[in-house]
C-alpha cells in the first residue's frame, strides 16, 4: 500500500493501452540510470557476509577472495535479471518529465488510485510499491528493517534507491517478478534469434507489425532481461482515475482519448501551457 493516495504513469500515447490495459514491467537493461541496481562494493561484501551467515554460501564460499566477489556479483546479477520495475510519480506537472517521458509533450499522464488491490503487495508474484530514496552515495551496506522484533536484512531496498540527481521525479515503483506477468512480448528478431528453433511447430500471435506473444508458450525460454523481451502487468481499469493529454498532442488523438475515458467512465483533462509563468495547467474539456 502506498503512503500517497494516487499516482501518476507518464507515457507517449498508444491507444492499445485503452484495449489491453497493459504497463510495462522493466528490466534493469532497458532503464535509463547507469547506476540502476549497481550497489557499491561494501554493499556486496555486506551481502556476502549476510548469506554466509544464513548457510546460503555453503559450497560456493572459499579461501579465495576473487572467485567470492565473482560468485556474489553473479548472484546478485541473477536476481536483479528476475525483477522489473513500472516507475510512477507523485507529481502530474513536471515539464521534464512531460518532456522525457510523455513524449515531448504529446503524450498522456493517467492518474491511478493507489488503494486498489493491484498496488498491494504480493509475495507469490514478488509484487511491491514503494517510495524512491534519493542520496548522495551508493547503498554501503544491507538495510536492516524490524519485524516481529527482530532486526532483518531488507534485500529489496536496493530497488528503491536512487541518485539525489533523479529526485526531482518524485518517483515510486511497482516491482514484480518477471516471470509472473501477465502477458509476455517481443521482437520478431528476438523470436527468430532465440526462439523458433526451440518451438518448431509454434507461430507465435502477431501484437503488433513488430510484436510477437509469448504470452501461451508453456516452459517459454525467453529472457525477461532482454530489452527486446516486453513483460507487461494488466492494470485493472477501475483502478484509473484521469488521463491528461498532453498540450502538443494532436487534436485527433485528443478525441481518440476523449471517447476512450467517455466509454470507460475515467475524468479526461487536457493540459495548457500557463499564460504567465513556466507551468501547465489542467482543463476539463467536452
Amino acid at each position: 500500500m502506498s503512503d500517497v493516495p494516487y499516482l501518476f504513469k507518464y507515457m507517449p500515447y498508444r491507444k492499445e493501452f485503452f484495449e489491453n490495459f497493459y504497463l510495462r514491467c522493466t528490466p534493469r537493461s532497458a532503464l535509463n540510470d547507469l547506476f540502476e541496481l549497481r550497489p557499491s562494493n561494501d554493499y556486496l561484501f555486506d551481502q556476502k557476509i549476510e548469506l554466509f551467515g544464513k548457510g546460503y554460501l555453503e559450497g560456493a564460499f572459499t579461501e579465495d577472495s576473487a572467485a567470492n566477489d565473482k560468485w556474489m556479483k553473479t548472484t546478485l546479477q541473477g536476481l536483479f535479471k528476475k525483477v522489473g520495475i513500472v516507475s510512477f510519480s507523485e507529481t502530474n506537472d513536471n515539464l521534464l518529465m512531460w518532456s522525457h517521458y510523455a513524449d515531448n509533450h504529446r503524450g498522456i499522464v493517467v492518474a491511478f488510485d493507489t488503494s486498489h488491490d493491484f498496488f498491494k503487495k504480493d509475495g507469490s508474484k514478488s509484487r511491491e510499491l514503494g517510495r524512491v530514496h534519493y542520496r548522495k552515495d551508493r547503498m554501503k551496506a544491507l538495510p536492516q528493517r524490524l519485524k516481529n522484533g527482530f532486526h532483518m536484512a531488507d534485500s529489496t531496498r536496493i530497488y528503491f534507491e536512487k541518485s539525489d540527481e533523479w529526485i526531482y521525479e518524485k518517483e515510486h515503483r511497482l516491482i514484480n517478478d518477471l516471470y509472473a506477468v501477465d502477458a509476455t512480448l517481443c521482437s520478431s528478431d528476438y523470436y527468430d534469434k532465440h526462439l523458433r528453433h526451440k518451438y518448431p511447430g509454434y507461430e507465435p500471435e502477431a501484437v503488433t507489425d513488430k510484436l510477437l506473444s509469448l504470452t501461451n508458450i508453456e516452459d517459454s525460454c525467453h529472457d525477461a532481461a532482454n530489452p527486446d523481451v516486453l513483460c507487461m502487468l494488466h492494470v485493472p481499469p477501475e483502478c484509473i482515475l484521469s488521463v491528461i493529454c498532453g498540450a502538443n498532442m494532436p487534436e485527433e488523438q485528443k478525441q481518440e482519448v476523449r471517447e476512450y475515458t467517455q466509454r470507460l467512465g475515467i475524468s479526461y483533462l487536457e493540459a495548457v501551457p500557463d499564460a504567465d509563468e513556466y507551468k501547465l495547467n489542467f482543463r476539463q474539456a467536452q
